[in-house]
């Protein structure tokens, strides 16, 4: 019902929350919310447009949450990078005009349904579990430990870094 980039976004705000303060280098992120580096450059140049996360170049730089995630909606990210379906009003049913008028409204009442709870759903509801990362041996993100001090980074043998 969502669409990718939709899923990635929320994705990449919830690791960036998992971290927050801290700015996650772009390749960094892209490993931890599991995005293709590309494909995430393009949905944080879109959640920096609605102040949602903030962007910084060069040495140093990265992406960090601007936004509190107490009060970002997961239906916020998801409009911020592209729209979704509306449920339609009567008398927009009504011109539609093609004799199901009552399979678009059952429709349309999923789609609300679906809105709904986007809309009750904050980015600290759905903080990534960074202890839950699945670690392959040859592409290990760094993340922080809940453990251990913040400024710590999880390596593949445990010990921090």
């Amino acid at each position: 019902m969502l669409t990718q980039t939709a899923e990635y976004a929320l994705r990449a705000m919830s690791a960036l929350a998992a971290r927050r303060g801290q700015t996650i280098p772009a390749t960094e992120l892209a490993t931890q919310a599991d995005v293709p580096p590309p494909y995430l450059a393009k949905i944080m140049q879109q959640l920096a447009a609605t102040e949602l996360v903030k962007g910084r170049r060069g040495i140093g730089g990265g992406y960090t949450l601007s936004a509190d995630p107490e009060k970002v909606t997961a239906l916020d990210v998801i409009l911020a990078v592209g729209p979704i379906r509306q449920p339609r009003s009567e008398s927009e049913l009504e011109a539609l005009g093609d004799g199901y008028k009552s399979l678009h409204r059952e429709i349309d009442k999923a789609a609300e349904a679906v809105l709904a709870k986007f809309r009750s759903v904050t980015i600290s509801q759905i903080i990534q579990d960074v202890d839950a990362i699945r670690q392959d041996e040859d592409d290990v993100p760094a993340v922080v430990s809940k453990v251990g001090a913040a400024d710590q980074r999880a390596t593949p043998n445990g010990l921090a870094s």
